[in-house]
């Protein structure tokens, strides 16, 4: 059982269901044994992993990208965050947390200082007009803010500040004259990731190693689809069906204008790692995180690499990129029949991957 768990569990649990907690739960809450907490709480997760955990574990669960506004005002005594990696995402949630609350119910945020928690609880104290509570556990400071009577009084001039609203979509790149379009709550979210460029260089030299173009193709860990819009130019979208997947809320918003914006034949399906996916494809097309919120995960190279493995045909071929130091040859070797680096540059490596 993790250190943030133990240290959230308390706050958890609520003894009048009309006003039950709420936890906001991005990336850095996997694997919370939701089971054992209270049913009355209800959870609210970017992540569909988090969510479906929350569901079989008998808790409320909402999965959508931080969109409060499927509660009503005042429907919570207690809202409990685990700040999140990215400023923005924080800035939302806690701009939010009040209109949650109902008087005299607490906001509970929870993070390291080298994530900027003892800003945040300060940003969040002016924001609420009131003291926080803060107290250090090990490497970890929890901050305990209360809705008070005075919280409410031009509330609206102290709101955390954001360049942009939440919800908006930027514009990131241009591809064939069109833009392509992303928005905070999804990693690197505002720029074209390096490894994936590289990806997108060599993707003729991929599909020329088919002997029959790949009609069907899977985008795993699609972002904003940026892989599956240079695929398309590729190939052609009308001669292609590419179905994009990720686990991230935001990543299917972006993903799904861009798959518009582009007449992309197919579809984008929120799901963890394909896991409710059935079919199989030609083609698949992979840049996995390494990355579990603020931590490295080495488990996640794996994961993908099985999913792969489910959803490529016998006569398929996958294109990774990874970072120079996974060891993706060798994590693939019980799973796919060959293994062939084609590229690397700037830290990255591509590798080419088949049943055959």
């Amino acid at each position: 059982m993790n250190d943030i768990f133990l240290l959230l569990q308390p706050y958890l649990q609520s003894t009048n269901t009309d006003e039950p907690c709420l936890l906001v739960a991005d990336e850095n809450l996997i694997d919370i044994p939701f089971a054992n907490l209270d049913p009355s709480l209800q959870v609210l997760s970017n992540r569909f992993d988090i969510a479906r955990q929350a569901q079989l574990g008998n808790c409320a669960s909402h999965f959508n990208d931080f969109d409060f506004s499927v509660f009503p005002k005042a429907s919570f005594k207690r809202v409990v965050y685990r700040v999140s990696k990215e400023k923005p995402v924080a800035h939302h949630i806690i701009n939010h947390a009040m209109d949650l609350l109902s008087d005299g119910g607490e906001l509970i945020i929870l993070g390291a200082k080298n994530e900027g928690i003892k800003t945040y609880a300060k940003k969040a104290a002016d924001y609420f007009n009131t003291q926080a509570t803060i107290s250090k556990h090990g490497t970890y400071y929890l901050a305990t803010l209360q809705k008070n009577t005075n919280s409410a009084n031009a509330a609206q001039s102290r709101l955390l500040p954001l360049k942009t609203p939440y919800e908006s979509l930027a514009p990131v790149v241009s591809c064939d004259g069109k833009k392509l379009y992303s928005k905070p709550g999804l990693f690197g979210w505002n720029k074209v990731d390096r490894g994936s460029a590289l990806l997108a260089q060599h993707l003729n030299d991929f599909f020329s190693g088919f002997a029959t173009r790949p009609s069907t193709l899977l985008d795993l860990g699609c972002g904003y689809g940026y892989l599956s819009v240079m695929a398309a130019q590729a190939l052609s979208p009308q001669c292609l069906r590419i179905v994009a997947s990720d686990n991230c809320a935001a990543a299917i918003i972006a993903c799904r204008k861009n798959f518009a914006a582009f007449n992309i034949a197919g579809e984008v399906v929120a799901d963890d790692c394909a896991s409710e996916i059935t079919d199989t494809f030609d083609a698949l097309l992979c840049n996995p995180p390494f990355h579990q919120g603020f931590k490295t995960d080495s488990r996640l190279t794996e994961k993908f690499l099985k999913a792969t493995a489910r959803h490529l045909k016998q006569s398929g071929r996958a294109l990774f990129v990874v970072n120079q130091f996974v060891p993706l040859e060798k994590l693939a070797q019980p799973l796919f029949a060959r293994s062939e680096k084609i590229a690397q540059a700037e830290g990255f490596k591509l590798v080419v991957l088949s049943k055959r």
